[in-house]
């Protein structure tokens, strides 16, 4: 896991949390803030999970090179 994958994991967490609190306090803002924070958390963690699969492809193909 990349550091990329790990932020954006957290964002998305924290995009939960704040979105089931707008739920509990009604705040329609801080749920659509925290449905924001959410969708941006996962979307980070796809992009990241993305590269790390790539460079290790790269990493598996410069192997095979070379033997």
């Amino acid at each position: 896991m990349n550091k990329q994958e790990i932020k954006g994991k957290s964002k998305s967490r924290r995009g939960r949390v704040n979105e089931a609190r707008g739920v509990l306090t009604e705040d329609p803002k801080l749920e659509r803030h925290g449905a924001q924070q959410r969708a941006e958390g996962t979307l980070e963690t796809f992009v990241g999970e993305m590269r790390r699969r790539l460079g290790e492809m790269i990493e598996r193909l410069g192997t095979a090179i070379k033997t």
